[in-house]
């Protein structure tokens, strides 16, 4: 009595061919099961921190910037929905190797060098200490500012509405990834989002089920192993260690969350704590590690622009950072490039969890949410 029902969207191209996957309301293989899809916009079903959005393009945003110069060899224009979120960014000029294709006052960017003081002390109250925890916590510190932190007031504001202007994410932020609202552990069953399901007791939990973990998150890896051709095993232990991340850092840093978002279901602790994982799965998806000189150490940031790009082909990325002593954050050309060519970066040298072992076209979907032509 299991009847596949075909999924009805495109989702992506690999190697010349479009993509397809098979959605199915109920099946007894793993084969069977799957029913998930990329997301190819964001969903509206339920209302995250990223309503409101004052700015709703970059030229809006960065018109209301003081500082940030963008070379006027670039186009910038929002991602395609198939783009998940990184592209848009390209050559309208040719651009030589070390141009200087941006401009960032340091004072736009995130920096766990630069977090507040109550971001900070929130973070050393986490259960483990992690870049990701420091970088989460700076980014709801800018995104709630204390008045003050206000000093540069239009500066902050200005940071506070381009985290909120952030959709894309990893693989699962959005709903939709998990397939049509009504499959059973599905998007129905999350609480909050993917990320924010489950708990770190789950293996005992449902052991008597037969389940190794939480079924949304079992059901999630048999996907994810599907559409990226890895291991079961590789896949769930990705998921698994998402979740105890988010788990490690949530209780610290739901003080900084002083006005959660206005979801249709859940307690106030519990929309800040999703509101947390959402944060933290769209820091995933754009930090990068900024290396210092010699007389300074290195931090972990999200770039303006930078943060956006495409993932790079076989040539390596086509723009790198470069960090000064002007207070300012430098996007540098590492080659020629050519009129029309996108501006791309290397995601697989992108900061990882500690305990993460992903690697591939796994790593590229679940921490970046980038598509199949990426891989």
């Amino acid at each position: 009595s299991f009847t596949p029902v075909r999924l009805l969207q495109n989702v992506g191209s690999k190697n010349g061919k479009e993509i397809h996957f098979l959605s199915v309301d109920n099946a007894e293989s793993s084969e069977e099961s799957w029913s998930m899809s990329y997301q190819t916009q964001v969903s509206s079903d339920d209302k995250t921190f990223t309503d409101n959005v004052e700015y709703e393009n970059w030229d809006d945003w960065l018109a209301s910037t003081k500082g940030i110069v963008v070379s006027p060899k670039l186009t910038v224009q929002s991602p395609t929905p198939e783009e998940r979120g990184k592209g848009g960014v390209t050559a309208s000029e040719s651009i030589s190797a070390l141009d200087v294709l941006a401009r960032i006052p340091r004072k736009y960017i995130l920096a766990t060098s630069d977090a507040p003081v109550r971001a900070i002390e929130a973070a050393s109250q986490a259960t483990e200490f992690s870049w990701s925890t420091d970088l989460t916590a700076t980014a709801l510190a800018a995104l709630y500012p204390s008045e003050d932190e206000l000093d540069d007031g239009a500066a902050i504001f200005a940071k506070q509405q381009w985290i909120q202007s952030w959709k894309s994410g990893g693989w699962g932020t959005d709903g939709a990834d998990l397939g049509p609202p009504e499959v059973d552990w599905g998007v129905k069953c999350v609480t909050g989002s993917l990320l924010a399901t489950g708990s770190d007791n789950d293996h005992n939990i449902y052991a008597k089920f037969r389940f190794p973990c939480h079924p949304v998150v079992h059901r999630a890896g048999l996907g994810l192993s599907m559409l990226t051709g890895c291991d079961g095993e590789e896949s769930l232990a990705a998921l698994v260690c998402r979740g105890r991340t988010y788990r490690s850092m949530r209780d610290a840093l739901v003080p900084l969350v002083t006005a959660p978002s206005d979801r249709r279901k859940g307690s106030l602790r519990e929309r800040k704590s999703w509101d947390i994982a959402d944060v933290l799965s769209r820091i995933l998806s754009r930090a990068v590690k900024l290396e210092g000189d010699e007389d300074s150490t290195s931090t972990y940031a999200v770039v303006p622009l930078h943060e956006r790009l495409a993932h790079c082909d076989d040539r390596g990325q086509n723009a790198k950072l470069v960090t000064t002593d002007d207070d300012e954050i430098l996007l540098v050309a590492t080659r020629d490039i050519a009129v029309g060519e996108a501006i791309t970066r290397d995601y697989k040298a992108a900061p990882q969890l500690e305990k993460d072992t992903s690697k591939g076209a796994l790593r590229l979907l679940l921490q970046f949410g980038l598509p199949p032509n990426a891989w």
